[in-house]
């Protein structure tokens, strides 16, 4: 009976497998539960992965879409601002070639001065030439004892002719106190000594100031022409060896009276002053400002560039390199001028030292005793 017990006792309480306390069918079904819970959840974060790539792709996509547009906005912009710039920039160009082109073409107001003041220096050069011409006739004749000279009748009537000239318009002190002239006023008393007479002046104020000059060449030159060689004089042997140096006397005092014509020449009021010439002149105070002379023109003109205030002025406004260039073609056309009349008057010097030096080669020929002549034999 206490075996039935333990035996009992020991079945009861005997190990079993791990499953015999549940239930297989709850097991499972949990099981099954837990899987399709967990294939929810999978399924429902997969879904919510693929949504949150779908709106992230979207989202980038419509991104990257905008700033494509922005890019392309900002290259056609770009592209705007340059087009823009570049108008611009051809306006400015334009604009630039225009006033250059009208600089170009446009007379500056000093253009127009200095044509008419290098006119009127052209006119007053040549009439100054005309005006020495003049002169050059009237003491050539007189250098040659042409008849109504008054060489013609002889030297003595000759130096009373040049004599009685003085007297009548220079007469000094001791000449009217011998009784021979009344005093001249003093501006007049020996003027035809007078260097000033004829070099003083840049323009003769009258047909006064022109004698005056002349007279101080005329005395300076030729005070008494040699008398004329005529009748049995001319027709003697002695008057026709006297030919030849009477005739080179005429030559050389014919250059020498030239000379100093074209320095009349230049200071004869030969011309009408232009209005800047006329502006200049009475700036400086002279007096006549009407008639002019090529000196005079020429000095009121360099003048007025110099210390004038109105080409000084125009020259600093010139709006472009033309204008200056041809202010300094202007000038060298001046220069060009005064270097002609230079040119003129060393070709004169020139055949001065040669008439000196033929005369003083005869001179030293004429104290060589001359040999005889030889007999021809047959």
């Amino acid at each position: 009976m206490a075996l039935g017990i333990a035996f009992q006792i020991g079945t009861f309480f005997a190990p079993r497998p791990a499953y015999a306390f549940f239930d297989s069918v709850a097991i499972i079904s949990a099981i099954t539960a837990l899987q399709s819970a967990m294939n929810t959840a999978v399924s429902t974060a997969k879904n919510v992965l693929n949504n949150s790539l779908g709106l992230i792709n979207t989202g980038l996509g419509d991104g990257f879409g905008q700033l494509s547009k922005l890019s392309i906005a900002s290259i056609t912009a770009d592209q705007k601002i340059a087009d823009a710039n570049n108008i611009v920039q051809a306006q400015i160009q334009r604009d630039e070639r225009n006033a250059q082109v009208r600089d170009q073409h446009a007379v500056n107001r000093q253009d127009c001065l200095n044509l008419q003041d290098g006119a009127a220096t052209v006119v007053a050069a040549r009439s100054g030439e005309q005006f020495s011409a003049a002169l050059d006739g009237g003491k050539n004749r007189r250098t040659d004892a042409r008849q109504g000279t008054p060489s013609w009748t002889g030297s003595g009537q000759a130096t009373q002719a040049a004599n009685n000239h003085h007297f009548s318009k220079y007469c000094n002190d001791a000449e009217a106190e011998a009784g021979l002239c009344s005093a001249a006023s003093d501006a007049l008393v020996n003027a035809d000594q007078h260097a000033i007479s004829l070099l003083g002046p840049s323009v003769y104020a009258d047909q006064d100031g022109i004698n005056q000059a002349n007279d101080y060449a005329q005395g300076l030159i030729e005070p008494v022409a040699p008398p004329a060689l005529r009748g049995d004089a001319i027709r003697s042997p002695q008057g026709q060896s006297l030919l030849p140096e009477r005739r080179a006397y005429g030559a050389a005092l014919s250059l020498a009276h030239f000379v100093v014509d074209d320095v009349q020449g230049w200071r004869a009021p030969t011309v009408t002053l232009s209005a800047a010439q006329r502006a200049e002149a009475t700036r400086e105070g002279r007096t006549d400002t009407e008639k002019g002379s090529e000196l005079e023109a020429l000095e009121l003109d360099i003048n007025r560039k110099l210390g004038g205030t109105d080409w000084q002025g125009d020259l600093q406004a010139m709006p472009s390199d033309k204008s200056v260039l041809i202010q300094i073609a202007l000038l060298d056309a001046q220069r060009n001028q005064i270097m002609l009349a230079q040119l003129k008057m060393q070709q004169a010097q020139a055949m001065m030292q040669a008439a000196q030096l033929s005369t003083m080669e005869r001179d030293r020929l004429a104290h060589v005793t001359p040999m005889t002549v030889p007999t021809p034999t047959n």
